[in-house]
This record gives structure tokens, C-alpha cells and sequence, in this order.
């Protein structure tokens, strides 16, 4: 099932770069009307690519204070990059996000040294392509592949390894029709497959974030849908949200268990042109991502495994940078 996901998501790749090829070709000669293109449709400025890139920054001291915790300094980073092309009959957009962070904490004398924790690790990259129906109506498909960067430990037990690059691992290959507006986007997919993998050798012999033991990756086949939303709703204030939803055709529990769901929201509020404060949650559930239950001696019990609605928050100073190519003239 593995190598179906993998050789659907290189001839996807390959259809949407020849579709787009053969589209710029045919534009650069004639347009809608059968004229000569513009100067501008020929020099290719129907791509459009962009990015932002931020530093978050939150620190805590206390002494004497009761009910204080260790201080801590915390660096995170929320990187966005957009490649965008757009033509009369074609849509095809690939973003990349990353979102990744690190705790310092600073023990006080006497005890164990300074420690280092994770506190956000997020990699995930979207590519849809779309062909126009009628205004602002698409079909086409969508491919998404989301993991983290580094390893995760467990915190009570720092030498238990909880997560590792494509451990898990989800990838999502779907066929539907998409509305897209100015601000917000709606994806609908009666068509979709859903890969987890589990590719660290640690956990290959264990059933491990829905995925049976001595066993790479579980496919899931079901229905998908996605809205966004995206805008300055304040010159000074922005707001990028999103809903991800998956419900699985093949689930043998009742239908809750059979939906999976991914929400995100960040808030950007600007001081200046380069400072900002920002907030993010995200919550995500899927009841066949199962977690591990530890014995009180760290060691993992066999057999038994739960669900967890998990949930982040991030608040802090961004110092940030924005690009966007070609510029406005």
C-alpha cells in the first residue's frame, strides 16, 4: 500500500508540472480571445512566490515565589513559503510550513543541569493544483505530507524515544473540487487516502500511532475536506486559520472514531513593520493515532494504548521578515 501512495504521489507531481508547462506554452502565443498574449502573460509572471519567516521569543524568572517553576528561555520559529501558479484555466499551490521550537531551562544550583525541551516540531508541505470549472469553482487534487524534523523523549524518562522524522509520518493523496475566494478556500474530496507511517527501526516491532506491529505504514481510505481562512481582518491584525477533516470508509467503530481532525489558528498582531505578537493553537484527534502507556519504571505496557486530544498553544515577541516576488509595481 506504501508504494501506491508513493508512485501516486510522483505521477501527481509529474501531471501537475506538465499540465502547467502545457499551459504556459499555449499562453504564451494566444490568449482567451485568440490574440496575442500580453508582454507580461509571456514572461512568466503568472507565478507568484512569497514567504515569511518568524523568531518567536519568551523567557520566565521567578525567586522566592511561590508555586514558581525552573526559568526558561524559549526560541521558536514559524517559517511560511508559497509558490503560486495562476492562469485563466489552471491553479496549482505549493506551501510549505515549518514550526519548530526549543526550551531552555536553567536549573538551580546543586541540581541537575540545564535542560533542553521541545516545544514545537511541525513540518507540512501542501501542493494543490485545480482547473477552472467556472469562476471560482476548481476540480483537481490535492497531496499533503506532514511530520516533524528531530526526535521526541518522553519527559519523565529523557532516554525513551516517543518520536522520530516520518515516525509518525502522514501522507494524504486526494481527488475533489475546491471554492476558492479572495480570503478563504473550501476543499471537498468524496476520493481520499491516508497514510501513516512508521519508519524509526524503535518502534517497528510494536503497534505504534495506528500502525500494527512488524508493519511500516496503515492506509485508510475515505472522504476529505479542508477550509481556510486567511486576512488582514485590521491593518494591524491578521488572522490565518484552517479545519482539516478526515472520516475513514473502512473504520469498524462507530463514527466518531472514524473521523479524524486538524484545526489551526494564528494571530498576528503588528507593532511594527518587523515586530509583532503572536498567538497559535492547534488541536488535533484521530482515534487511531494510539499512545503508548508507561509503567512507573518508564517501560511500556503491553497491549494497552490510548487516545488523546492533543492541543498546543504558542504566544510570544516575533521578530519576522516578509517577501513576496514579483513585486508590485
Amino acid at each position: 500500500m506504501g508504494r501506491i501512495i508513493i508512485l501516486g504521489t510522483v505521477v501527481y507531481l509529474l501531471s501537475c508540472f506538465t499540465a502547467v508547462r502545457s499551459q504556459t506554452v499555449v499562453e504564451e502565443v494566444v490568449d482567451k480571445t485568440g490574440k496575442e498574449a500580453p508582454a507580461d502573460t509571456a514572461t512568466g509572471n503568472n507565478w507568484t512566490f512569497e514567504g515569511q519567516f518568524q523568531l518567536l521569543l519568551n523567557q520566565a524568572y521567578s525567586s522566592n515565589w511561590v508555586g514558581s517553576s525552573d526559568p526558561f528561555i524559549g526560541l521558536s520559529t514559524l517559517d511560511h513559503l508559497r509558490l503560486l501558479y495562476n492562469s485563466s484555466k489552471i491553479s496549482w499551490e505549493n506551501t510549505l510550513d515549518v514550526d519548530f521550537g526549543m526550551r531552555y531551562i536553567f536549573r538551580p544550583k546543586g541540581s541537575k543541569s540545564t535542560r533542553r525541551d521541545k516545544t514545537s516540531d511541525k513540518i507540512d508541505f501542501n501542493t494543490q493544483v485545480g482547473f477552472r470549472m467556472k469562476k471560482n469553482w476548481y476540480y483537481g487534487a490535492l497531496l499533503q505530507a506532514s511530520t516533524q524534523l528531530i526526535n521526541s523523549w518522553n519527559p519523565e524518562h529523557d532516554t525513551i524515544k516517543t518520536s522520530s522524522f516520518m515516525t509518525p509520518g502522514y501522507i494524504t493523496l486526494s481527488l475533489g473540487i475546491s471554492y476558492k475566494h479572495t480570503m478563504w478556500s473550501w476543499y471537498i474530496s468524496p476520493l481520499a487516502a491516508k497514510m501513516t507511517t512508521k519508519t524509526d527501526p524503535v518502534f517497528y516491532k510494536q503497534e505504534a500511532f495506528g500502525v500494527a506491529a512488524n508493519k511500516k505504514t496503515n492506509l485508510f481510505i475515505g472522504a476529505f475536506t479542508r477550509v481556510a481562512f486567511a486576512a488582514d481582518i485590521h491593518p494591524k491584525i491578521n488572522l490565518n486559520t484552517k479545519l482539516e477533516l478526515f472520516y475513514n470508509y473502512l473504520g469498524v467503530y462507530d463514527q466518531m472514531r472514524n473521523m479524524a481532525a486538524n484545526f489551526e489558528m494564528t494571530w498576528r498582531f503588528s507593532v511594527t513593520e518587523w515586530l509583532s505578537i503572536t498567538l497559535k493553537t492547534a488541536m488535533l484527534y484521530d482515534y487511531n493515532v494510539r499512545f503508548p502507556v508507561y509503567a512507573s519504571d518508564g517501560t511500556i505496557v503491553a497491549g494497552i494504548t490510548t487516545d488523546h486530544l492533543q492541543f498546543q498553544e504558542l504566544f510570544g515577541l516575533t521578530l519576522g521578515y516578509k517577501f513576496k516576488l514579483p513585486k508590485k509595481k
